[in-house]
């Protein structure tokens, strides 16, 4: 009977704590809170994200010692049926696409990302207009591209969107 009753406890702390984790895994205000916290710290680190095409901007901003990325688009055109915002980060490891957004109606939108790649070890950042098909290798109409060779492995050169690598 014991052993019944600790397996219970034990079972209960879990789905307890993964509630609790969902919560914070879902919580919309809390993630555009975190972001927000990187964009105002005095100790960000801002990449501006160049147009390839069309008068968009946008930049990658996060705080040394974190894993927040964020990316902030201006000027972004409305999207119709799938199509979506693609924002795909590069470093050693290769291409992530990090987040799709839709931008609101002033044109702005905010994909934030806690995963690999690692804010510090990004070297490239390619924002596309398209449909998301779960590849990791950009894809759709090239809107922003970001480049910095010096961060990446010696022999890293830019996307080349006509040849798609």
């Amino acid at each position: 009977m014991p052993r019944r009753l600790v397996l219970l406890v034990v079972l209960v702390a879990a789905v307890a704590w993964l509630g609790f984790r969902a919560v914070q895994a879902f919580d919309q205000d809390g993630h555009a809170a975190a972001a927000a916290a990187v964009l105002a710290a005095p100790d960000k680190v801002v990449h501006q994200l160049p147009p390839v095409a069309g008068q968009a901007s946008g930049q990658l901003a996060y705080r040394p010692g974190t894993w927040l990325s964020v990316v902030d688009l201006r000027g972004l055109q409305p999207v119709a049926g799938d199509e979506r915002y693609l924002v795909f980060l590069r470093n050693w490891a290769g291409w992530t696409l990090a987040g799709a957004a839709r931008p609101d109606a002033d044109g702005t939108a905010q994909v934030r990302s806690g995963a690999e790649p690692r804010p510090p070890t990004i070297y490239e950042v390619v924002v596309t207009a398209g449909v998301d098909d779960a590849t990791s290798v950009p894809h759709g109409k090239p809107v922003l591209h970001w480049f910095d060779g010096s961060l990446g492995p010696r022999r890293a050169v830019p996307f080349d969107f006509a040849r798609g690598a």
